[in-house]
């Protein structure tokens, strides 16, 4: 019966049902099999399915720190329910015997790292409702060519040319021992498997980053918290932004009561807002404020919409549902659901190591069906393409500048960070940002 039937009619009619449905179909004809495979449907099946009421979680316990990791979809909504019917096996295994740092998460494609801020070994592309994935190439920088540097990631997808794409920013360490600036850019493209190198337009630059660090993928362009090491001790807290159709690195500024508080940020993202979550903490007072841009791009629409007193036990904010409910984790690990309105607590039995949890919005799409590895029984799958030594990873200490060290609390509570300061000949002030 397909043979009457219009390949476009086929496409709107297969676009709508799920995912487990098109991989069942798929085997009828060889029609059907090209058609569903073709990478352009499995665009076309997220724009017709994006509107997804699921969250993805991954979390692991404290005992679980040699690489067991556990993910669920839940229902974005205050329920919270757990898709029972659903089973997203971890198939993978660190070679750093640590845990996947999660870089992020983008049309039903999880961005796995494994390098826990201690060993860079590879990065995963993995899309666990078709249970297919991919091992990133080796990148051009290395410590074996390039010696130590500090590691940011970012991921996420490209409309203009249909791809996605892993972002490596590499602070390389200078005879000084400070990381030099601008960094090394890489930029790894799916449909081409391959990494792309250019320093013309590199950001000049520091991006927190960390095990713990955030980034924000929005309106096709991720985004980090920077600082500016020109600026003179730490009023120079930005954000720093990749477009990931042109290539080209941007700032965003932030308001002004943010500009000078950097190590106390996490950006992320409220709905389809920019957003950035400033954590403060007084002799006995410990709360968050949530900022968002109304307005993306417009420096005078940056807006605080509440503060959440954490006193007591509420340790990390780690998403936000479709209604605005606040995901929380406590001091002792336990998963909350706070109604800002209410101000009343929700706990689902769920608990982990605090630095363990990562949530997001979740689809099940068609994405890696062409070209992605399969996942099969049996052991676990060891992550390779990355540093054939592993590579250790430092806080970011930029080159002509000095180090303050102190203990700050900040996403994730109190870690172990740097203040950034450049000296007074640094000779930055004159830097253009060439993009």
């Amino acid at each position: 019966m397909s043979d009457y039937l219009p390949e476009e009619v086929l496409v709107d009619i297969f676009s709508r049902l799920p995912v487990k449905t098109l991989i069942q179909v798929r085997c009828v004809c060889k029609q059907w099999f090209s058609l569903i495979s073709n990478p352009n449907f499995a665009t076309a099946h997220i724009d017709k399915t994006k509107n997804s009421d699921k969250l993805i979680l991954r979390h692991f316990t404290e005992k679980e720190r040699d690489g067991k990791e556990h993910y669920l979809l839940l229902e974005n909504d205050q329920t919270l329910r757990v898709h029972d019917d659903v089973k997203l096996e971890f198939p993978f295994k660190t070679r750093s015997r640590h845990n996947f740092r999660v870089v992020g998460s983008c049309n039903g494609l999880l961005c796995l790292s494994d390098d826990l801020g201690v060993y860079a070994f590879g990065i995963i592309l993995w899309n666990p409702s078709i249970r297919r994935f991919v091992t990133l190439p080796t990148p051009r920088v290395t410590k074996r060519t390039h010696g130590s540097y500090s590691l940011v990631l970012g991921f996420g997808f490209d409309c203009k040319s249909n791809d996605y794409k892993v972002v490596r920013i590499a602070y390389v360490k200078g005879r000084n021992g400070c990381e030099l600036i601008p960094p090394e850019v890489e930029v790894y493209s799916l449909s081409s498997g391959s990494w792309r190198s250019f320093v013309a337009g590199a950001p000049p630059y520091g991006i927190y980053y960390g095990y713990t660090g955030s980034n924000a993928f929005l309106n096709g362009t991720l985004h980090w918290i920077g600082y500016d090491p020109c600026k003179k001790g730490s009023n120079g807290c930005l954000i720093v932004s990749f477009d990931m159709g042109d290539e080209v690195f941007r700032e965003v500024m932030l308001p002004d009561s943010l500009a000078h508080c950097a190590w106390d940020l996490s950006i992320s993202h409220y709905g389809e807002l920019l957003s950035v979550l400033q954590f403060e903490q007084r002799a006995k007072e410990h709360y968050f404020s949530l900022w968002v841009m109304k307005e993306y791009g417009v420096v005078d629409s940056w807006t605080k919409l509440y503060t959440i007193d954490t006193w007591g036990g509420l340790h990390k904010t780690i998403g936000f549902t479709k209604h605005g409910d606040v995901l929380m984790v406590t001091a002792r690990g336990k998963m909350l659901l706070y109604d800002r309105n209410t101000r009343q607590k929700s706990n689902f039995g769920i608990r982990g190591a605090i630095d363990s949890f990562f949530v997001d919005n979740y689809m099940d799409s068609l994405v890696l069906l062409k070209g992605g590895s399969a996942i099969l029984g049996g052991d676990a799958i060891v992550c390779e393409g990355g540093e054939e030594d592993g590579e250790a990873l430092q806080w970011p200490r930029f080159a002509r500048g000095h180090v303050d060290e102190h203990k700050v609390s900040g996403f994730g509570g109190e870690v172990s960070s740097s203040e950034i300061c450049a000296d007074d000949d640094s000779g930055w002030g004159n830097r253009e940002w060439t993009t």
